[in-house]
């Protein structure tokens, strides 16, 4: 069956790719459905195409994509199960060597696809044909995107076209749904921020997609960053099979469920002040399977390390910046007897705010009995003001 066949077949399957920030990561692809009706079905393009089972897409996608060989100009196509990609040019015979290798033998052929949609732009290019200039550089870019949700911050200048800046982000990001302003500052313990709806379903509830794991939030409720995506992976490559590992500000499960996702020999306990989120930490645990390797606890950090946790840690994850210092006691009584690591998070201002924050960590120690081993690594999680930082200092404590 050609795929262009159109009385024969009554809908395509079309691969969107996408990377946008805060979302899906890169290499994932959306399925969207093309009826014969279409106005693209009459824009067909010819091209060599290499067709491959559909469950095989992805590592073909990633294949293709380093070989410079995917383009891009054009939409994959599914029919039957079989995924028709479109190439730039015929393989040359190493290229041919090397597909046939990762992914068996398969067939070229040429194929007519439709033309992938044109981009709308940046936000930024968006807004220059909504906003008076003078505004357009008082616009925040750093908005947030959890799940479908998007959290927008605003300068008192910007608040009265945030209609018009929360309508161009929908345009731009199509997955988008819902658009919230920040309307405070996070103020207390169980860290939550102050939210205001400014367009789409009034709702605060959303699925987000993380590193291969699902996690349900509620933005109203619990707290969860998506900038934090790679220090979340950083910490998490970091565990080794057979460890024990003591989350103390677990929020809504993203250390504690991406160590458990890859680890089948671990043990991650993940303490959670807030009843909202230790309910939801349960529930993605059970929605990415692994609540065998998780024991979530409700209750403050320091009550629950000293009646269950004491003395069974090989690793202390610590990312509550503003507060870590002061849960520091029951960090170090969760470690082994021999020691164990901490991943101690602080805020820190100026050009020595990483040194400034190995420095906070030892002086807190001070006659405490435990002592730094090594510090393994110190780096700038994230900026959040200027010249002010969220810095993780990794560091091995041992009894002094």
């Amino acid at each position: 069956m050609r795929m262009y066949d159109c009385q024969r077949k009554l809908r395509w399957q079309i691969w969107t790719f996408y990377n946008a920030l805060g979302h899906e990561p890169a290499g994932r692809c959306r399925v969207t459905l093309l009826s014969r009706n279409d106005e693209r079905i009459d824009d067909l393009q010819e091209s060599v195409s290499l067709s491959i089972p559909k469950k095989q897409g992805e590592k073909a996608i990633q294949l293709l994509t380093r070989l410079k060989l995917l383009n891009r100009k054009l939409s994959p196509q599914i029919v039957d199960d079989v995924l028709h990609v479109p190439l730039f040019r015929e393989l040359q015979p190493e290229e041919r060597r090397q597909i046939e290798r990762a992914l068996g033998k398969q067939s070229l052929s040429h194929e007519k696809f439709p033309s992938r949609a044109q981009p709308v732009g940046s936000l930024e290019e968006v807004l220059e044909q909504k906003l008076p200039s003078s505004i357009i550089p008082l616009v925040s870019k750093s908005f947030d995107i959890i799940g479908d949700i998007a959290i927008i911050e605003l300068s008192p200048t910007a608040e009265p076209y945030e209609k018009i800046i929360a309508e161009a982000l929908m345009r731009v990001h199509k997955n988008v749904k819902t658009v919230y302003s920040k309307a405070g500052p996070i103020t207390d313990n169980l860290r939550l921020r102050p939210l205001h709806h400014v367009l789409g379903t009034d709702r605060t509830e959303t699925i987000h997609t993380e590193l291969g794991c699902r996690f349900k939030i509620d933005i109203s409720r619990a707290f969860f960053s998506p900038r934090l995506s790679a220090e979340h992976k950083r910490v998490a490559e970091q565990v080794r099979p057979g460890e024990c590992v003591v989350d103390m500000f677990a929020g809504v499960g993203p250390f504690s469920i991406l160590i458990a996702k890859r680890l089948n020999d671990v043990q991650v306990h993940a303490i959670e002040a807030n009843p909202e989120a230790a309910k939801l930490i349960r529930e993605n645990a059970k929605m990415n399977k692994v609540q065998d390797r998780i024991k979530v606890w409700f209750g403050d950090a320091r009550v629950v390390v000293q009646e269950n946790l004491s003395g069974i840690a090989t690793r202390v994850i610590m990312n509550h910046p503003s507060q870590a210092r002061e849960f520091l006691e029951p960090a170090y009584k969760a470690l082994r007897l021999d020691g164990g690591i901490v991943h101690y998070y602080t805020f820190k201002e100026g050009l020595d705010s990483e040194s400034n924050a190995r420095k906070e960590l030892a002086a807190a120690l001070d006659n405490s009995g435990w002592k730094i081993e090594k510090t393994i690594e110190t780096h700038k999680v994230r900026g959040v003001a200027p010249m002010k930082w969220q810095v993780a200092v990794d560091a091995k404590l041992t009894p002094s």
